[in-house]
This record gives C-alpha cells, structure tokens and sequence, in this order.
C-alpha cells in the first residue's frame, strides 16, 4: 500500500469555507446593495452609537406636538409646570426650535426658552445652558435664557452664569447681572461686586447694581 505523503509538523491544512458559510455570507451582501447600504458585516461596527434624541433633525419633529407646544405658549403667561411635565423630554427640542423660529411671535419665542426651566428633564437645563453660550444665537434668546437657567439650576446656575458677565454681548450681561441678582446670597454679591470695577459700559454697571440691589439679605 503506497504511503501518504508526510506533512510538515506543526502546519494546520487550510480550511476552505463551508457551503453554508460562503452562501450566508452572498445573502447579506446581496441584501446589503438592495438596500443601498454598501457592504455588511455580521456584527455592528465596534464603538456604533444608536441615534439620541439630540441628533434628530427638526423636520422629524412631530407636528402634533409642536401645534400643542405653540398652543400653550400662545397664553399670556407661561403655563405651569403640570402642563408641560405630560410631554416629556420629547418637548425639549420642539421648545428649542420655536424659540428660534421667526415664523413665531417674539412673546411666544420667549416663552418658549422660559418653558424649558418646567420640562422635567436634564435635557431641559442642558439646552439653556447651551442656548446662553452660543454666541451665534439670537441676543434676545440667549438673555432670556440666563433668567431661565437661573431659575431652572438656582445656586447651581452661578458658575455658568458668572462666566458670562464677559461675553461680548451687553444685553446679555444686562440679563445675566439681573439673573444673579434674582438668585440673591452672599455668593452672588461677591460675584457681582468683583465684576462691577472692571465693568466700563454705563448701562451694563447699572445692570450690576440692581443685581447687587436684587441680592440684598
């Protein structure tokens, strides 16, 4: 009987792909350029994010409840807090957009950054906060959202809002002197007292000294 031909110890034969591997793997790939998606792997890429509701664009926000949100804001005061707990954090976004939608009335724009401070969700105070640090929004959105914060955070606003009392822009300065102001503590006075000598525009002093006025035990 012919002997078999020895094999080098410690070298594996090469496996060749079952049927039913290399046919699955076809499956996937066709389906994959059906769908226009490119190619397919069997598992999700590693470090893959689920889209959040941050990154979902205004147009795929519900239209029923915007219509509801601008109901509400067409009142003469900003609803109570009841009122807007029943949405959720869904209406976090839809407030964002009115308060920069210049289809909307100026009062209702307001009364949606406003709204925000009485949406119970983090997500609420985070949108304040980055509403009154982008220097590319509207003057009038990022003032009111320095009152908002305020009474949104309380104590917890000082720090963001301290850091503010440099922007650029004097009306905000003007809001964020008030908003402290309305915070009160002794705190709040340091903070205002240490910002009023190196204050230079007339209107934002005052500005500071009815925050101080505002701050008083």
């Amino acid at each position: 009987m012919p002997s078999q031909p020895s094999r080098p110890r410690g070298v594996r034969p090469s496996r060749v792909p079952s049927r039913s591997a290399s046919s699955r793997w076809v499956a996937l790939a066709g389906l994959a350029v059906l769908a226009g998606v490119g190619p397919v792997s069997e598992a999700a890429p590693a470090g893959a994010k689920a889209p959040t509701a941050a990154t979902v664009p205004p147009a795929a926000i519900p239209g029923p409840l915007r219509t509801e949100a601008l109901g509400l804001l067409s009142q003469p005061s900003v609803a109570p807090e009841a009122a807007w707990r029943r949405f959720g954090p869904e209406v976090v976004p839809v407030l964002a957009a009115l308060a920069v939608d210049t289809s909307v009335p100026d009062a209702q724009r307001m009364r949606a950054v406003t709204a925000l401070a009485r949406v119970e969700s983090p997500e609420a105070g985070q949108t304040l906060q980055a509403m009154l640090e982008d220097p590319h929004r509207p003057s009038d959105v990022r003032s009111q959202a320095a009152a908002a914060l305020g009474q949104r955070l309380g104590f917890e606003a000082v720090k963001t809002l301290q850091a503010r009392l440099e922007d650029r822009d004097l009306r905000l300065r003007e809001a964020v002197a008030q908003a402290l102001g309305r915070l009160g503590g002794q705190r709040v006075r340091e903070v205002l007292e240490e910002r009023l000598p190196l204050e230079d525009v007339p209107q934002v002093r005052e500005a500071l000294q009815q925050g101080l006025t505002l701050a008083e035990p």
